[in-house]
């Protein structure tokens, strides 16, 4: 979309048949793209001035010796000249990537810094580069790399990585076929840092690999101060906000008030009487059974419903039989999957809405002001959000700034 939006010719081919990609290949079409399924075509490589790789796609795949120039969404924002302008902290590992990516651009916004984030966990650099081009620049971008990304991305870069202010390596992997020794950090990024901080169980390793920065080299252990009451997979969190700068009375209480993850069931809000729950990020039907089956001793409002990625709607029945009320956001996958599958299980709806607002103001109408007991208004669409928004964390930014607006913390919901 971000070329498309630009004017660009874009042309996107995939070996998958049109059938298998759904209604986002459509969508595509219709903004002015020209779609190749069920193959690759050396023409369409021989063509473009730019191809940007998909991360499914081997680096050695035989078409791209075609391409003229390839780059991820992560080498392109290199080289936009907003990214000058904002220190990168990078952070990889063998898991908790998210949750440490997450608190961290949580807690550096909550301390009066900027802080924006983008890669493994979903959100598409693209994303960012769109915000730059509209003058909102950050003074920190938070990017999660996985194995894949640093490889790939270090490969496009011929090397040429960027300065990171700094890198976090949350865990390590282990191989099990040669003694046990931990496998090198993903990719230069990790060592061309300011300060570098990994687990002190491989922080000797880390130091011989860093070479003539092996004394920027720290353990997430050694960062001093970190509160008791602040669970343990906040520590990697901690040790990069201190080395930033800021004091660890202002770490603990930023990082206190991280609520999790945005968009994987994050409450948003709690009053008296009423949780609401954003789980914008449940983009496929079996994904609403899970969050409901969690909610499960609770009055459900279910805001859900999007566009269609050719998923059957069937692993979200059980949910929506046991839903207290259904709301649904329009889109293809609403109309031709869940529609006709309420209707033929008898199951009422209120909708298809077009706007967040309206689903999330019929959702309210049906809680009961007057009760105490807890209920719960949850967006879990088990769809994509491409119609109707550029993305599912968009979708969920939707949804939480309304839940603030709307409805003040602590207190019943007034109509």
């Amino acid at each position: 979309m971000y070329f498309l939006s630009h004017g660009d010719q874009v042309r996107i081919t995939d070996i998958r048949n049109r059938e298998k990609l759904g209604e986002s290949i459509d969508y595509l079409e219709n903004k002015g793209a020209t779609i190749h399924c069920g193959g690759h075509m050396t023409d369409d490589f021989t063509w473009a001035d730019l191809v940007i790789k998909s991360p499914t796609i081997r680096n050695d795949n035989e078409f791209l010796a075609f391409s003229k120039r390839t780059e991820n969404d992560l080498t392109y924002a290199v080289s936009n000249p907003a990214f000058q302008k904002v220190k990168l902290i990078c952070v990889t590992g063998a898991h908790d990537k998210t949750t440490t990516a997450s608190a961290l651009c949580h807690a550096i916004n909550k301390m009066g810094k900027k802080a924006h984030m983008c890669g493994n966990m979903g959100i598409s650099a693209f994303s960012e580069i769109r915000k730059w081009d509209n003058g909102d620049i950050p003074d920190y971008v938070v990017l999660e790399m996985s194995t894949w990304q640093a490889r790939d991305t270090y490969a496009f870069l011929n090397g040429k990585v960027p300065l990171v202010e700094v890198s976090v390596i949350t865990s390590v992997f282990y191989k099990q076929n040669e003694g046990g020794n931990p496998i090198k950090p993903t990719g230069e990024f990790n060592l061309n840092s300011n300060h570098i901080i990994c687990p002190s169980e491989v922080r000797e390793y880390i130091k011989q690999l860093a070479g003539k920065k092996a004394r920027n080299v720290s353990s997430i252990e050694n960062a001093r101060g970190m509160s008791k009451s602040l669970p343990s997979r906040m520590a990697p969190s901690y040790a990069v906000l201190r080395k930033l700068g800021f004091n660890a009375g202002q770490v603990n209480e930023a990082l206190k008030s991280y609520k999790g993850i945005p968009n994987r069931s994050e409450l948003v809000q709690r009053t008296s009487n009423t949780m609401y729950i954003n789980d914008s990020s449940s983009i496929i039907p079996a994904a609403v059974s899970f969050t409901m089956d969690n909610l499960d001793s609770l009055p459900v409002n279910l805001i859900c419903g999007g566009s269609d990625s050719s998923l059957d709607a069937a692993p979200m029945l059980k949910s929506l039989r046991t839903a207290a009320s259904i709301h649904l956001l329009d889109g293809s996958f609403t109309q031709k999957r869940l529609i006709p599958l309420l209707q033929e299980n008898g199951i009422s709806f209120n909708g298809p809405y077009a706007q967040m607002e309206e689903a999330l103001s019929s959702a309210r109408s049906k809680i009961d002001s007057n009760s105490r007991a807890l209920q719960v208004i949850l967006l879990s669409p088990g769809a994509s959000a491409f119609e109707f928004f550029e993305n599912e964390y968009l979708r969920g930014d939707a949804f939480s700034n309304l839940v603030r607006k709307k409805v003040p913390a602590g207190r019943k919901k007034s109509n």
